[in-house]
């Protein structure tokens, strides 16, 4: 597929002042989650302020909650966008969380490397749980594309996903997929992710 093709099927240009699609999009905001979605939201925004944990171990901070957000708010309004998110994620990862490396290393030391910036950046905390030649399982917790949010009935860390996926395949030269099996949006206590080479 063609990045144009893509952007023809994306090509709906509301206006910026639309008020029945802005009432819509509320709406199926409010209603999200059984109703828990903007009620969870509010909630950690008021805990920020107050400046109380939201998450155990990582530290509170405004990046996290925008992030979070913002991303959840797009799928749940338009999950059409997470095929391209994916995409975008696995650009970003070939092109920026591999331009460094050199050698030929394989799937473990490449994933031990890009989980280790997770707890520094404040991101989440990283477990790999297996790994093999073309296939490895990894979790996070306290995510911060997910963690808190009630159950919106379908995996949010899609950019995640894809950015694992583009530095998995900028460091080993070859097809990756990375596929989100569990998550914190999806009623999940962690989000888990399924790493295959090839």
């Amino acid at each position: 597929m063609k990045l144009e093709e893509v952007r023809a099927a994306l090509g709906a240009s509301p206006k910026a002042k639309d008020p029945e699609l802005l009432a819509e999009m509320v709406s199926t905001l409010r209603e999200a989650a059984a109703g828990e979605l903007v009620e969870s939201i509010h909630g950690d925004y008021t805990a920020y302020y107050q400046k109380r944990p939201i998450r155990p171990t990582l530290p509170n901070d405004i990046q996290f909650l925008y992030m979070r957000d913002r991303q959840t708010f797009s799928f749940v309004l338009f999950p059409e966008l997470m095929p391209v998110a994916y995409q975008v994620g696995r650009a970003i990862g070939a092109l920026v969380d591999a331009w460094h490396r050199e050698g030929n290393p394989n799937l473990g030391e490449l994933l031990a490397e890009a989980l280790e910036l997770c707890p520094i950046h404040g991101y989440s905390v990283p477990e790999i749980l297996t790994v093999e030649e073309d296939f490895a399982v990894y979790r996070y917790y306290e995510s911060a594309d997910s963690y808190g949010l009630p159950n919106v009935g379908f995996p949010v860390c899609i950019y995640e996903a894809g950015v694992t996926a583009g530095a998995m395949e900028a460091g080993l030269g070859l097809p990756v997929e990375v596929r989100e099996v569990k998550c914190c949006a999806a009623g999940d206590p962690y989000c888990e992710f399924e790493v295959r080479v090839g």
